[in-house]
């Protein structure tokens, strides 16, 4: 276990970690950079490598108490106790978390997801995916990974997405749902072919589709696929197999946020399998 106390913004180990901020560096690195001890906390208990701490130094005995816990927590994970001034520079904006995790980015390949699925999940009779389309704002990512993690879905598919998993924002929205919910990228074509060859039927949300997204009967294996709230789904997602459901919109807009969407159209396929 190392300790080290760091009070200078300048200092070597903060510049690495803050330039973690930039995608070009996460992706050369294979790491992320985590905003705040509760989502520290999620990723690690999602099994995510948290391999270096910031830690805002104080007198308070909650400091001792945070400190004590990570080294129980991941022995010999180096702990850096860094002045104000150091985790102004290396902080978010002027959010006050007094914890910021760096961590390695875990495997997101389509071919191990089976066994990267929770047992309970693969076991039970009722199954649900939601495949999320081009997805490109990191912050509708994030929110709409919160809305999966309480909808309680197998997995995440994420379809030639736009936005990059571990942007920072993302994480943020996610409240650390990003890392509760096993998640895998892949091309449309890729999804679509694992979904069949699963025998998990489609679904996907339309504003243009023939029937509400109460018609269907959700099958006990179903997937769900959520378009980006600017360009909507791919032409790829236009398929025989496919079907398409809308849910009933009454007003003058014709679109709800991503998440919005996807927990309407979610929580239906989780009463009609009797989970609510």
């Amino acid at each position: 276990m190392t300790v080290e106390s760091i009070s200078s913004p300048s200092n070597q180990r903060i510049k690495a970690a803050n330039s973690l901020r930039d995608p070009r560096e996460r992706r050369d690195s294979g790491l992320m950079i985590i905003d705040g001890d509760s989502i520290a906390r999620h990723a690690h208990a999602g099994g995510i490598e948290c391999t270096e701490l910031f830690v805002l130094e104080t007198s308070e005995e909650s400091h001792r108490l945070l400190v004590s816990d990570w080294q129980t927590l991941v022995p010999g994970i180096r702990i850096n106790l860094i002045s104000k001034p150091a985790m102004a520079k290396l902080q978010y904006g002027d959010r006050d978390v007094g914890l910021i995790a760096v961590a390695r980015q875990p495997s997101l390949a389509l071919e191990t997801l089976d066994e990267r699925i929770a047992p309970t999940k693969k076991d039970t009779d009722a199954k649900c995916f939601l495949v999320l389309d081009r997805m490109e704002k990191p912050g509708n990512l994030g929110a709409v990974m919160r809305t999966a993690d309480a909808a309680g879905v197998s997995a995440v598919l994420l379809s030639d997405p736009v936005s990059e998993m571990w942007n920072p924002n993302a994480i943020r929205a996610s409240l650390g749902a990003l890392f509760r919910v096993p998640m895998a990228v892949g091309s449309a074509k890729q999804i679509q072919a694992w979904l069949t060859e699963r025998s998990i039927a489609i679904y996907a949300a339309r504003v243009d589709g023939t029937l509400p997204h109460t018609a269907p009967k959700y099958e006990k294996a179903v997937s769900i696929v959520v378009g980006s709230e600017s360009d909507g789904l791919g032409e790829n997602w236009v398929k025989q197999d496919v079907t398409a459901v809308r849910i009933p919109m009454h007003g003058a807009i014709d679109s709800l946020n991503a998440s919005v969407s996807t927990s309407i159209i979610l929580f239906e396929v989780l009463r009609q399998h009797g989970r609510v």
